[in-house]
């Protein structure tokens, strides 16, 4: 079994910053090590297209665009760090008002460990002041869940619920105010063992309104890749996006 944590996280513009180019170079957090996974969340205000400029010496794979009546587009692309960064990762935005990248990186106490993904879900929430992301029992053992809510407004947010969900090491939002601004929020699932039920989770709008929310939720699973075969739905699309 493996254990993980929040290494770091990385974010242009930080919290209440603006943003408005269609590039945006990443400065990853400092000492990781190979193994880690880092996960990129890129958002706009508007209907954009997401792409790699330059992929720092890793391999990314895409989870797929996603442009909401939330009035967001969002991307998300992750990768096992290998060891070395060449550059500091650049992504491409097809628009340049209202863009934001946030990279999360998780380490396992198993450096040797690979990471693939078991569940992908994508969804416009109505507006609301609370907005919950459904849970899930993952189909393997050892797993990181993301949560992401992303807004087109400047909100801020706060009262997390749902048991053993954490933000630590995160800030309670991720503001852009270039243009018409935007908003993007997380919060993330450790699990050891299992698999066992992970519980939904919500995060409440403390400021601008009850506006409509684009959320996502990933599980990455961590495994030895000679010792088992891991349930893969997405027909091992994580292992091959190491």
């Amino acid at each position: 079994m493996a254990v993980f944590n929040l290494h770091g996280v990385a974010s242009v513009p930080a919290d209440n910053g603006t943003n408005a180019t269609t590039t945006i170079t990443i400065t990853p957090p400092t000492l990781m090590a190979t193994g880690d996974l880092v996960v990129v969340y890129l958002q706009q205000r508007g209907t954009a297209t997401f792409s790699v400029n330059n992929t720092g010496g890793q391999t990314w794979t895409s989870i797929g665009r996603n442009a909401t009546t939330a009035n967001v587009a969002l991307e998300t692309y992750w990768a096992r760090f290998n060891g070395t960064w060449s550059a500091n990762p650049i992504f491409q935005f097809s628009a340049g008002t209202n863009t934001s990248a946030q990279m999360l990186v998780f380490r396992s106490d198993v450096p040797t460990n690979q990471w693939g993904t078991e569940s992908i879900v994508t969804t416009n929430a109505a507006a609301a002041a609370t907005i919950t992301i459904t849970g899930l029992t993952p189909a393997n053992p050892d797993s990181v869940t993301v949560g992401s809510w992303m807004t087109a407004d400047d909100n801020t947010w706060g009262t997390l619920t749902g048991a053993g969900w954490s933000k630590l090491g995160l800030a309670a939002q991720y503001r852009n105010l270039a243009g018409n601004d935007q908003s993007s929020t997380y919060a993330y699932y450790l699990q050891t063992g299992g698999p066992s039920a992970i519980p939904n989770v919500s995060q409440t709008q403390l400021t601008l309104g009850t506006d409509a929310t684009a959320w996502r939720r990933i599980t990455f699973y961590n495994f030895a890749a000679a010792a088992y075969t891991p349930s893969d739905p997405y027909g091992m699309m994580g292992f091959f996006g190491m």
